[in-house]
């Protein structure tokens, strides 16, 4: 009967997407909190005891609309479709301990800011480095430009099918995804490009 309830509000795609969103046992507990009454971002951050705010913002980004809105006052509160969703929730023992998942998702986050650090120093390296073998004669302009033209073809060719996998798979917008995100799938591809063609200028020049 809910099933038949929720095909009424929704197209195939979004029922798909809600499925997917509720795997997550913390946006299930999400819902349940709210299911109590509206709270506010502070509230659900302290009630679900959950770490990092960037892991609240991204589950929240991806409820918002589908599963829950802000009343009057800017706090959170259950949508019809959120309503519906919570007796299904309701029905299934949870196992999982979220606060596994939170740790998980924490240390995927600061794993992520590393990486982030790290591609924004060692990029302009990669690029110095390559500049400064023009200058030394080692690589010519001609060379050059090809290099970074076909490093930045290749790299957003690869990040956009990517990205355009994970969307199918999981059934949300590339849009969603994060700046950081874009930029450091971009900005490790085209590093790894422009470092192996250094590598393989350089045994030409050495070897010839």
């Amino acid at each position: 009967m809910i099933l038949i309830i929720i095909n009424k509000y929704l197209s195939e795609k979004e029922l798909s997407l809600i499925f997917n969103l509720l795997k997550h046992p913390l946006r299930r507990g999400i819902l349940k909190q709210l299911s109590k009454s509206p709270q506010a971002y502070s509230q659900i951050l302290k009630n679900l005891n959950i770490p990092e705010s960037s892991i609240l913002n991204y589950h929240l980004r991806e409820m918002d609309d589908l599963l829950i809105k802000k009343d009057v006052n800017g706090k959170y509160i259950l949508n019809e479709i959120g309503e519906i969703c919570l007796q299904l929730i309701l029905r299934v023992k949870e196992k999982e301990d979220v606060r596994s998942f939170n740790k998980l998702q924490l240390l995927i986050e600061n794993l992520k800011s590393i990486i982030f650090l790290f591609q924004i120093i060692f990029l302009p390296l990669v690029v110095f480095l390559a500049l400064e073998l023009y200058l030394l004669n080692i690589i010519n302009f001609s060379s050059i430009l090809g290099m970074f033209a076909s490093g930045a073809t290749f790299s957003i060719l690869i990040s956009t099918g990517v990205l355009n996998k994970k969307k199918e798979s999981e059934s949300i917008s590339v849009d969603k995804f994060g700046k950081k995100e874009k930029f450091g799938m971009f900005s490790v591809l085209f590093t790894i490009w422009i470092l192996t063609s250094i590598i393989v200028s350089l045994l030409f020049y050495y070897f010839n």
